[in-house]
């Protein structure tokens, strides 16, 4: 397992990009033998997607471990996620709800980057449409709840956000207010 793992991290090392390459050719491969269906395609190809975006040290690593990081940090943190999951449940709430209101107090309890869930928001959408294509209406509908509620969850984060650190947001607008240049309508310099 090691020098499986050894080789794959000098040929991504050596060839940047080869290694996602060739798991596609895999990929399409495969789902060319097999003679799988649209939908099966689709979900294929979504299975590529994870594991490449999981392979890729950037995108899943970075926020995983900050993730756990904060979590050790501050562990009440996580039992007061999971008192309010529990009372969730025992006031009957479904696993659905109890699941998206767990991940909005942890972000919210965290202050973790709430792009992370409009990013989901976007893969719901793009389920939405999978799902569409295909005939799957149920589906595609339950997956454009999920992007309403990822996009809700994203909307309330930011204006809590706003309403924590305004002095964040006065600096930004002063930066942008300071690079516009006045529009100088004598010369028709500014139209420029």
């Amino acid at each position: 397992m090691y020098s499986i793992t050894l080789c794959v991290s000098k040929l991504r090392a050596y060839l940047p990009g080869a290694y996602e390459i060739a798991l596609f050719i895999i990929v399409v491969a495969l789902v060319w033998m097999w003679g799988l269906r649209p939908e099966d395609m689709v979900l294929a190809f979504i299975g590529y997607t994870i594991v490449v975006l999981g392979l890729n040290d950037t995108f899943f690593s970075r926020g995983i471990r900050k993730a756990l990081h904060d979590i050790r940090q501050n562990v009440l943190k996580l039992v007061l996620v999971g008192i309010i999951c529990t009372l969730l449940l025992i006031w009957g709430a479904s696993s659905e709800s109890t699941i998206f209101l767990g991940t909005f107090f942890a972000f919210l309890l965290y202050e973790w980057d709430s792009r992370v869930l409009a990013g989901a928001a976007l893969v719901s959408l793009g389920g939405c449409i999978a799902f569409l294509l295909f005939n799957y209406e149920a589906d595609a509908e339950q997956m454009a709840i999920y992007a309403y509620y990822f996009l809700v969850m994203t909307v309330v984060l930011q204006i809590i956000e706003y309403k924590r650190h305004p002095d964040r947001f006065a600096e930004e607008e002063a930066r942008k207010e300071a690079d516009r240049s006045p529009l100088d309508l004598r010369s028709h310099a500014g139209l420029r």
